[in-house]
């Protein structure tokens, strides 16, 4: 199983200058950013992980490079001038906040696919618009826990 940041939306969330407040350059920058084609990516992870027996799902990306994968916490101050390094202000877990990000996502996939193996159906509904709903599924995502130390099944293996 491979899971997918829901990027739906994703141009209507970048900020840009327009108009005559961009320069040249950020005109050329929204120009390039517009022709991104994340649907198109992610069809195509889609049709390539279907041809390997696999398959693809999307999870909710809310504050995947803000919450710590090792404590929880989550706020705006873990990214500090938004930049590249992320530093947890409760645990001080120190990490690029790129793969912050994606360990979150790794563990909401992994929790996607618990519930797919427990029931036999994928139950996760990004499109909802229930709020309850959607706070539930966030109250998990903030149970989750990315272990640092060595997996379970190396100890068992040697």
């Amino acid at each position: 199983m491979i899971g997918l940041e829901d990027l739906h939306s994703i141009g209507e969330r970048t900020k840009r200058k327009r108009g005559k407040q961009a320069s040249k350059k950020q005109r050329k920058a929204n120009r390039q950013a517009s022709k991104w084609a994340f649907a198109e990516l992610q069809g195509v992870i889609a049709y390539k992980a279907s041809l390997a027996g696999s398959m693809t799902v999307r999870v909710d990306a809310y504050h995947t490079s803000q919450m710590c994968p090792v404590c929880g916490y989550t706020g705006k101050d873990n990214r500090p001038a938004h930049g590249l390094l992320f530093v947890c202000q409760n645990c001080h877990f120190t990490l690029h906040a790129d793969l912050v990000g994606a360990r979150n996502i790794a563990l909401r996939t992994l929790l996607i696919r618990q519930d797919w193996m427990s029931t036999g159906s994928l139950s996760v509904s990004l499109d909802g618009s229930d709020a309850e709903t959607k706070a539930a599924q966030r109250q998990r995502y903030a149970e989750l826990r990315w272990s640092p130390g060595p997996s379970p099944l190396s100890s068992d293996m040697g």
